[in-house]
């Protein structure tokens, strides 16, 4: 149930960003004039450089950098399970991080914010090396991340969830 709820809200967020219109500059059957056209451009490079930003804090500082960055209530969709609000998450990553091979890194290609401002997704893909069996293996997938703009400016992400190739 929860797995739908999330997936549900990806699906609302991404239709809240435009997924979807017939171009870039229609978003709800409104026209988007030149100068809402450009504060769209602002938004999304400003969220490029905000996950980007999450990338770089949690290469640096980790599990807590990870954390962080989730809202309270965030969830995070991880092997087919739903993973809700910050205990749930840090449950979820504690053995990654706890993992001395660990090395997680990712770089959005696309980003999409609402015609409000106020909420966002991004999309790209990742690389994740891990202890296995026989010594060290990596990853790739991509990844779909919805985030929502706080009252102070800042971004946080309030859902998460990878698609992990050939899995």
């Amino acid at each position: 149930m929860r797995q739908g709820i999330v997936v549900g809200a990806v699906i609302v967020a991404a239709a809240a960003c435009g997924v979807g219109s017939e171009s870039q500059d229609q978003v709800d059957d409104f026209s988007v004039g030149p100068a809402d056209s450009a504060r769209m451009a602002e938004l999304q490079a400003e969220l490029i450089e905000a996950d980007r930003a999450f990338a770089a804090s949690v290469r640096d500082h980790g599990l807590g950098a990870w954390l962080s960055t989730f809202t309270p209530s965030g969830m995070m969709i991880s092997d087919g399970t739903v993973h809700a609000g910050q205990e749930g998450i840090r449950q979820a990553v504690l053995p990654w991080f706890a993992d001395s091979l660990f090395a997680f890194t990712w770089e959005p290609t696309f980003s999409a914010v609402s015609r409000s401002g106020d909420l966002g997704y991004t999309v790209g893909s990742y690389e994740v090396t891990a202890e296995g069996d026989a010594g060290p293996v990596t990853g790739t997938g991509t990844y779909l991340t919805v985030w929502r703009r706080q009252p102070d400016g800042t971004w946080k992400v309030e859902a998460d969830i990878g698609n992990p190739v050939g899995e």
